[in-house]
């Protein structure tokens, strides 16, 4: 297991469903957030001229160096951009040195086509990167998380030093360099096996599914993924006949009901298959000065405007048959259901090709003559055969 999951994992998402619920947490959640919230001072350069004169950033900047069209991006005053800057300890992780050809790749990585100052990314779970990996209908996203320990980035990294504001854009200084992202399919056979193996032998003995996740023409998509638990709340005689001989064909079509392709889900984000991505909640706020607003003045009335409910029906490789997926979202507390019945307890596993996110049931398409709101948990090997070999 990677240490990013192993974070991504412990990072337990809501649960709470109910918006005047989830109103109620974010309380407390806004009066832990102020002390992210330091005085940010600007610096009459641009985001390439900072670069330079920091002692802690001369690797990254050695980068950039070699990168023209990122230089000159970064040297555009009219261009507003964040950037994710590793310090030079950063990079002594890495290992060895950086191959010319990944450079630009790299850097697009850790550069986000937006002003993202700390109040905005404190209720923004993920934001856009310059990034536009082949295999994604979208821009690659990277995740933002308040810990103990700090904001985190995708989990394995952490800002140090905040909001450094330029003339173009501003920078945060991040302590670990932020990894390519994997495969769907390599994302999930490295999830812990305590917790996953039952779905990853399953995902591994269906030819069907590994040939999708592995398919090339495949723009973006999402997993459901049930844990182990999830599997084993089934009554025994359902979960001996999926993994039988006789139970092969039923199993295959479970697993195709928890994929989705060429639409991609996050928790803030929305790529479908012929349209520009859509930010469904708020995009940041517009700031041409560059200006931040401190905690006393806007930022507190800002998180509570990113609230509402947003439903999506998204065609599984099951024949087709949707899962409805319910965002509730208060601020920066964000809550995912599936057919009103299986939470998503962890959100915006990101993937190069997609997204992965954890559901703690295991998830049947509901009887066909009834909708998506009938959905309830099968209680019979029967019941289970009804609902998915009459789709296979």
């Amino acid at each position: 297991m990677t240490t990013d999951h192993k974070h991504w994992l412990v990072a337990t998402a809501s649960t709470e469903h109910k918006p005047e619920h989830l109103q109620y947490q974010y309380t407390g959640y806004c009066r832990a957030l102020v002390p992210f919230l330091a005085d940010a001072k600007k610096s009459p350069v641009t985001i390439y001229g900072f670069l330079s004169t920091r002692p802690n950033t001369s690797k990254f900047i050695q980068l950039i160096d070699q990168c023209t069209q990122v230089k000159e991006l970064l040297q555009n005053s009219t261009f507003s951009s964040t950037v994710w800057a590793p310090s030079d300890t950063a990079f002594q992780n890495l290992g060895n040195k950086l191959p010319e050809e990944d450079v630009l790749t790299f850097l697009q990585a850790h550069i986000s086509p937006t002003f993202l100052p700390i109040y905005f990314l404190l209720t923004a779970p993920t934001v856009d990167l310059l990034l536009l990996p082949g295999q994604l209908n979208g821009a690659q996203r990277v995740t933002v998380r308040p810990s103990l320990t700090g904001l985190g980035v995708n989990y394995n990294a952490t800002v140090t030093e905040p909001d450094n504001l330029t003339t173009n854009g501003l920078v945060h200084i991040i302590d670990q360099v932020l990894l390519p992202r994997p495969a769907i399919y390599s994302f999930i056979i490295t999830l812990p096996p305590h917790d996953f193996d039952i779905f990853q032998i399953a995902v591994q003995k269906s030819q069907a599914v590994q040939a999708i996740l592995h398919d090339q023409s495949r723009r973006g998509g999402v997993v459901f993924i049930p844990t182990n638990r999830a599997f084993r709340e089934l009554p025994e005689d359902v979960q001996k006949f999926l993994f039988s001989d006789e139970g092969v064909t039923s199993l295959q079509a479970l697993l195709l009901y928890h994929i989705v392709i060429n639409r991609t889900l996050y928790s803030n984000r929305f790529y479908d298959i012929d349209s520009p991505p859509e930010q469904f909640v708020q995009t940041p706020e517009v700031t041409p000065d560059h200006t931040i607003p401190t905690p006393v003045t806007q930022a507190e009335s800002l998180w509570r405007v990113l609230k509402g409910v947003r439903r999506f029906s998204l065609p599984t490789c099951l024949a087709g048959r949707p899962l409805l997926v319910t965002v509730t979202r208060h601020g920066g507390l964000i809550s995912m259901r599936v057919n009103k019945i299986a939470n998503i307890t962890a959100q915006d596993g990101l993937c190069g090709d997609g997204v992965c996110h954890i559901v703690d049931l295991v998830l049947f398409p509901p009887p066909q003559n009834g909708g998506v709101a009938d959905n309830e948990r099968v209680l019979s090997v029967g019941e289970a055969m009804s609902r998915l070999i009459q789709l296979v």
